[in-house]
Order: structure tokens, then sequence, then C-alpha cells
């Protein structure tokens, strides 16, 4: 949905794929840039780093099977099952977990990770600024969503009172509790650094700094609504 000369529209499909496609680039991107710089990233997908790196499988089948198990708490914490919205989670997540995956083997073939200390901060503190844009940008669009940003938008908008950094914390402490878990099975951690850290107390807020200053004709329709299902009143 956006706005434009004070009235309300919803997006044209053409609009919806563009900033649907945009995010989700974006999204695995930063990701991807802050996880080859092993300085700290996403919580949640920090969590899926530790994984990885204690049982050597690929990141990708954690990102995957994360999206799954987060997908069926929404249901719960919505306190409703809409089909379509647990099944733009699934594809969403796919999505994500194969495009993150891959530009984290490009940015460590690439050397990110053995660049110097100077260098790799912002590249790291960069990717976790372009992942909190880019949630801005697909939960406004409101297409699919990522499971884990569903279960922000959720939190947010059903238990916080539109508090986005409130919601961004409280989805990350499970996550930070993984990558704890594996630390104290293994005794070593990787992916939890600066990063994360600026993640956890700040992408809530970079969230909505990004809702006013990127885009900012968009913003948040309905949760439970498909695009699809709803006629558009005008298109660009």
């Amino acid at each position: 949905m956006y706005h434009r000369d004070g009235r309300y529209f919803e997006l044209s499909w053409r609009q919806i794929y563009f900033y649907f496609l945009l995010s989700l680039i974006l999204d695995a991107l930063g990701n991807g840039l802050s996880v080859a710089t092993n300085l700290g990233s996403a919580p949640w997908t920090a969590g899926a780093a530790n994984l990885a790196h204690v049982t050597g499988a690929p990141i990708s089948l954690y990102l995957a099977a994360t999206t799954v198990l987060v997908a069926i708490a929404n249901i719960f914490l919505a306190k409703k099952f809409v089909f379509k919205r647990f099944l733009g989670n699934i594809i969403f997540g796919l999505l994500f977990s194969f495009l993150a995956g891959f530009f984290n083997t490009i940015f460590v073939q690439l050397g990110v990770r053995t660049v110097s200390l100077w260098l790799r901060i912002p590249l790291d503190l960069f990717g976790v600024a372009v992942v909190g844009i880019a949630i801005s940008i697909y939960q406004r669009v409101n297409f699919i969503l990522h499971p884990i940003d569903d279960m922000t938008n959720i939190l947010r908008f059903s238990y916080f009172r539109g508090s986005a950094p409130k919601a961004q914390i409280s989805n990350f402490i499970f996550a930070i509790g993984i990558s704890l878990a594996c630390w104290a099975y293994s005794g070593s951690i990787v992916s939890i650094n600066i990063g994360t850290a600026v993640s956890f107390f700040l992408q809530g807020q970079i969230i909505a700094w990004s809702d006013n200053l990127v885009f900012p004709h968009l913003v948040h329709g309905n949760m439970d609504l498909t695009h699809k299902d709803i006629p558009v009143q005008n298109k660009d």
C-alpha cells in the first residue's frame, strides 16, 4: 500500500514485484556480507551460522529449517492460520536461504574475511544496515514476508503498540540463545560480534527510520490480506 496526496492506494503488480525483489536481494546481500566478515550478523543468521559451524552442514540448511519452524510459531502468535500467509513465509524463507548462502560464498571468495579489521567493521555494519532497510521495504509492501520478519510485524502491531525496536529485540532473544547453546556445546562461536550487538539493539530503530526515509510513500497495510485479493485502486 502507498499514499499520495493524502490518499491511499494498493500497489500495482509491477510495483509489488519491483519492491519485493529489490528488498529480497538486499536482505540476502546484507546477511551474506555480515556473515562473510565474521564480525557479527543479525541474530537469527548468526544462530544458523553457529549451527553450521558446529555440524559442518551448509548454513542454507539451517536458514531453511528456521524458516519452517518460525512460520509455524507465527500461527500461534497471530492466533489464526492463514494459508497464503504461511505459504508466503515458506517461499520467502527458502528464496532468502538460497540467496544469502550464495552471497556469503561470493563474499568469502572475494576475500572479505581476510581484509583488514578497519575495513571489515564498516562492511559488517553496512550489511546490518542493509538488512534493516530491506526488512522495512518488504514489511510495508506486505506481499510475502520472511517468517522471522513476519514475526516482528505480528509482535510490533499485536503486542507492542507499533514499536519496531521492542518487537525486534523480543524476536532476537531466542536467536541469541541458539548461538549461546552452540558455544556451550563446542566452546567456540562465530558471527557473534559488534554487528550482532548493533543488530540486536538498533535494527528495530533502523527499520523505523527506513519506514520514514526509504520509499516513504510505502505504508503498512493489512497483514492478513494479500494484494492478489484486493483490487488495485490506482496504477502508476
